[in-house]
């Protein structure tokens, strides 16, 4: 007993030590921003707070922000999910070759997806000219809207919904399925009635997750939205950063905030559905 009650504090201690480095590498950041905020350059003021959240183009971008957070979740979810089910639930050839070929853009930067899907869409683009669909040339590349930011950030996601929900499958109770099937319901039905609502906490987990990602997502609208002047609160900070001094960083502390209140919300939301 003595041996048990030492094991267990030693866990506790451990787990109390890691909780709080993990508290402190999450706080410090956060810390300083609202310091910066309401003390620039060491001095107590507010004016930066009330010009930044005064001013019309940080609810523009905030509102932006939250356009691209939800259709980009939702995007990611219907890729992610369909592509989860079509290898966990089917006998798919090349399943593995097809995970490996999935996921690979979670491996690339979005700078890098958001300049090749720019090529593949272009006027000059090669595969378009092949299949006669190319625009004329000189017309406006169809992805800087802000469709085309939504749809790369569904591309981005997807697989990180698709290996959430994967593992979700992996740990689904196969005697279920196979009870609703003897049971004669058919394939879609036992879908609708016994996979999905056993897949809900795994699917909210990575609507959360897709949803924090979309809105600190820089690369993709930037090179999307940037030129049509569709920003958002990542691309908006950017511009105050490259257009200013040292006198910016307690208004950009203020739209990082607001970042951060936006991602806090959606795992808020993911705790109460």
């Amino acid at each position: 007993m003595r041996i048990m009650r030492d094991l267990q504090g030693r866990d506790a201690a451990l787990i109390a030590g890691i909780t709080l480095i993990v508290a402190v590498l999450s706080l410090l950041p956060m810390g300083r921003l609202l310091v910066e905020l309401v003390a620039p350059q060491g001095q107590f003021s507010t004016s930066a707070l009330v010009e930044t959240l005064g001013s019309q183009s940080t609810w523009v971008a905030t509102w932006h922000s939250l356009q691209i957070g939800i259709g980009g979740t939702l995007l990611a979810l219907v890729f992610g999910i369909v592509a989860a089910l079509l290898v966990g639930l089917t006998n798919m050839r090349g399943r593995n070759v097809f995970v490996l070929f999935y996921v690979t853009p979670l491996l690339i930067a979005p700078q890098v997806t958001a300049l090749a899907w720019l090529q593949l869409f272009g006027p000059s683009s090669q595969f378009l000219k092949i299949v006669g669909l190319a625009p004329p040339l000189g017309s406006r590349n169809p992805l800087y809207s802000v469709w085309g930011i939504i749809f790369l950030l569904g591309v981005q996601y997807g697989p990180l919904v698709f290996l959430i929900v994967r593992a979700g499958l992996r740990k689904l109770p196969r005697e279920l399925v196979e009870a609703g099937l003897s049971a004669g319901a058919g394939k879609w039905t036992v879908l609708r009635t016994i996979i999905l609502p056993l897949m809900t906490p795994s699917i909210i987990g990575a609507a959360a997750l897709a949803f924090v990602s979309c809105v600190g997502n820089f690369g993709i609208p930037a090179f999307l939205g940037i030129p049509s002047n569709y920003l958002v609160l990542p691309t908006l900070i950017y511009q105050r950063l490259a257009g200013g001094g040292p006198s910016v960083l307690s208004g950009v502390a203020v739209l990082s905030v607001l970042i951060g209140l936006i991602a806090m919300a959606g795992i808020a939301a993911q705790e109460y559905a």
